[in-house]
């Protein structure tokens, strides 16, 4: 099971912010040069830019294997998992130099990745899957979709 959740970071990512709006651009107008070669746009294309390339290379893979993508209102700086560190209930972003403090369960199996917005961060968690529950009784629930009528029947009073 994989939750996401949002945390308020409260740091100026504006230059990072912009600097990957202009790699996501450059990945959209260039998608289709790259395809005709059978090679992917990678961070080194996009180095003169100046964004970390753990961050160009996640926005470089969303945005250029996009087909239908043509225009870009705006554009979140991502980090995959290789680029997080977990230290004393803090999760640390070496590349950013930012600390954000867990506030969720702890008892995750990993973080799979963290997006940082100009607010927020959106930090995205597996968990084990619970152990499904054997139900012994089940209700009916029919819910119509036009007059908001709910009818539901218990299953097992019906059968005495």
């Amino acid at each position: 099971m994989i939750l996401t959740y949002k945390i308020k970071h409260n740091q100026d990512f504006e230059r990072e912010l912009c600097l990957a709006k202009k790699v996501a651009g450059y990945s959209i107008i260039n998608k289709s040069e790259y395809s005709l070669i059978d090679r992917y746009i990678s961070s080194k294309d996009v180095k003169h830019i100046g964004l970390k390339s753990i961050i160009s290379n996640q926005i470089l893979r969303k945005y250029s294997r996009n087909k239908k993508l043509r225009k870009i209102s705006s554009v979140n700086l991502t980090i995959p998992n290789q680029g997080i560190k977990i230290k004393d209930d803090k999760i640390y972003i070496p590349c950013l130099k930012l600390w954000l403090d867990i506030y969720f369960d702890k008892k995750f199996e990993k973080i799979n990745q963290v997006e940082i917005g100009k607010e927020f961060a959106y930090i995205s968690v597996s968990y084990k899957e619970p152990k499904p529950i054997s139900a012994k009784t089940s209700i009916g629930v029919d819910l119509n979709t036009t007059k908001h009528i709910l009818v539901a029947s218990d299953i097992e009073m019906e059968k005495s």
